[in-house]
């Protein structure tokens, strides 16, 4: 009997490692083709220095395509909804179809990420092979959840922390050990392929790190705390301007034509350096180089106006600038090592923003080296703890909550609690309306 059960084990394991790498293979040749054609796309489109003028019609014309074309769009929140409600059964279209609003947007400067689309890419070929295996529910979901985490790794450049995102992200205070073995595997695999096909990561192992002093230490539980309150706000931020911009009663096309100009306007008053994915003024903050103290507000405002008016790209690398250059900041305030608080920032406000301290301890380790394990790690807990129960993605689950203090119902969503969002109502002068209504006919 024994004998038995170890051989049932033995072919368990077989199987979801060779549909791990099915899984990890299909989704890092997806991956990697779509994140080099973006960076081809903005790689071009760098070369023309007033290419941002063309935001306000890029806004127009994707919240034209949300509107009309593409309906039936599956974004990261609904993805967490569906592997968390329906065993990862997608409902219409299971590829990212707004990958064009994505290129749109990033293309012309919109302050947004592109991991939101490759998690989409890896999910949908998870439910694809669901489908061609016919597997059941409970397998379905597996094969899904392996294909989001490799999407992760193919945007990181950390297998292990994309596997951990991955999973972590689905609800607080739940670690599903059944998935880690065929999500570690994909992301793996997915992360060679993306490395195999050129796809560049960014690396910067940390040259110095203080030692854990009684002084530093006092110095870092501010910085976990301060980074922590940053991702409040953030979250905070992102949810009252979407409120304000879903109550203006006009035409949404028009919203983001508005959006643009608001855009542009700000890039002409302070400058072009928080369009886009800001990979080179991340980069310069993490190598200590001095940036402006204002630098992580700016972002997070020009972000904060792409997210909420384009309804396309993602959040994640626009936390990771705001957090390099908040560190960065914090450095500056305390006289302590810029690259170091700015690698530190890096992953704690997104391990606050996002509910997700594993996944972001183990990213430090991955992008920083393992000198800076011990000083992550206790700032990405406290900023996950001071963000309160919020988060960037409204479907993640709260099953266990953060405090005893905060009085909480577990097993919710964050979109079901009970929370003090403002409510905007804006009002619109009746001219205006009649002009919209013109339009629309």
């Amino acid at each position: 009997m024994r004998i038995h059960e170890e051989l049932v084990l033995f072919f368990s394991v077989l199987k979801w490692v060779i549909l791990s790498v099915l899984i990890g293979c299909l989704t890092g040749l997806a991956a990697s083709g779509f994140i080099l054609f973006i960076h081809y796309v903005i790689e071009q489109s760098n070369h023309y220095q007033y290419v941002f003028y063309w935001l306000p019609l890029s806004f127009f014309v994707a919240n034209l395509l949300s509107q009309f074309v593409l309906k039936h769009h599956i974004g990261t929140d609904a993805l967490i909804a569906a592997i968390n409600r329906n065993f990862g059964k997608i409902e219409g279209s299971f590829v990212p179809t707004k990958i064009i609003n994505v290129i749109l947007i990033l293309a012309t400067g919109g302050s947004a990420g592109k991991e939101s689309p490759c998690a989409q890419i890896g999910a949908g070929l998870g439910s694809f092979c669901a489908n061609l295996f016919r597997v059941d529910d409970i397998d379905r979901r597996k094969m899904v959840l392996c294909g989001f985490c490799a999407g992760f790794s193919c945007v990181f450049g950390a297998p292990i922390a994309g596997a951990l995102f991955g999973i972590e992200v689905l609800a607080v205070g739940v670690i599903l050990y059944d998935v880690l073995l065929p999500a570690f595997v994909a992301s793996i695999t997915a992360y060679q392929i993306s490395s195999a096909l050129g796809v560049t990561f960014f690396y910067y192992p940390l040259q110095f790190v203080p030692a854990f002093g009684r002084g530093f230490f006092l110095q870092l539980l501010g910085g976990g705390i301060f980074f922590g309150l940053c991702a409040y706000g953030l979250i905070r931020a992102i949810q009252s301007s979407t409120s304000v911009v879903n109550s203006i009663p006009i035409w949404r096309p028009w919203k983001g034509l508005l959006g643009g100009v608001v855009l542009v306007g700000l890039t002409l008053l302070f400058s072009r350096d928080y369009l886009g994915l800001g990979l080179n003024l991340m980069e310069n903050a993490i190598e200590g180089h001095p940036v402006r103290s204002y630098t992580f507000l700016l972002k997070a405002l020009f972000t904060v106006i792409t997210l909420s008016i384009s309804r396309s790209g993602s959040v994640i690398t626009p936390t990771l600038f705001i957090g390099a250059t908040a560190g960065s900041f914090y450095a500056d305030l305390i006289g302590a090592d810029h690259s170091t608080f700015a690698a530190i920032g890096f992953v704690s406000l997104l391990a606050g923003s996002a509910n997700t301290p594993i996944a972001c301890s183990i990213l430090a380790i991955e992008l920083f080296g393992a000198e800076v394990a011990p000083y992550a790690a206790i700032s990405c807990v406290i900023s996950f703890l001071m963000s309160g129960h919020r988060s960037l993605y409204a479907s993640q689950v709260l099953t266990i909550p953060k405090s005893s203090a905060i009085p909480t119902e577990i097993g919710q969503e964050f979109n079901a609690m009970v929370s003090p969002i403002i409510r905007w109502r804006v009002h619109v002068p009746n001219w205006l309306k009649k002009i919209a209504q013109r339009f629309r006919r």
